[in-house]
């Protein structure tokens, strides 16, 4: 019965978000790491190893001088009290989604509405949730694994489904670094 209940749903969100996109479309650029001045990340941070690897990334990508934010998908009803966000982080679970996935939360709405010149999607898996927000996104390049929405990606990276998160951000960093945006 639930997922009958979640196909309505995720069906209702898909139709406004689609109005949505159609009315407001965003500026497609394709960046590097030498051209990206801001970088957002979106993850699931239901599993605690994926929070290591945002933090890897973030990193490497302060390192280049890209200013860096990430937000935190939690699978969940409810955030635990291990989530707790700052000017780097920000979290985010089903209860700040209405029953057709509005946002809620005003810090949520700012990560999508920010024009990131790189929007990198770090998940093996996608919730709808983070498919939601990533087409909400208004970044100008989007990077993320292929076969999960090709239509959310500018630029997807293949990769075996045994990989796990820090694979694909390996490759991601990779091919970042190898684009020339002359």
């Amino acid at each position: 019965m639930s997922t009958f209940i979640d196909n309505i749903r995720e069906k209702a969100a898909i139709y406004k978000l689609k109005k949505y996109l159609k009315k407001a479309p965003r500026t497609k650029h394709l960046h590097n790491f030498k051209t990206a001045q801001t970088a957002g990340i979106l993850f699931d941070a239901t599993d605690a190893k994926n929070q290591q690897e945002v933090k890897n990334l973030i990193r490497e990508l302060k390192e280049k001088g890209i200013n860096t934010q990430a937000l935190g998908f939690i699978n969940k009803s409810k955030r635990d009290d291990d989530y707790i966000g700052d000017s780097t982080f920000t979290y985010t679970c089903r209860s700040d989604f209405s029953f057709f996935y509005a946002i809620k939360k005003e810090a949520i709405e700012d990560f999508v509405q920010k024009p990131f010149h790189l929007l990198i999607v770090l998940v093996q898996e996608q919730p709808f949730a983070i498919d939601y927000l990533g087409q909400l996104s208004r970044a100008e390049f989007k990077v993320g694994k292929a076969g999960l929405d090709n239509d959310l990606y500018d630029l997807m990276i293949e990769l075996d489904s045994s990989k796990g998160i820090a694979e694909l951000k390996k490759q991601i960093v990779h091919y970042l670094n190898l684009l020339n945006n002359n």
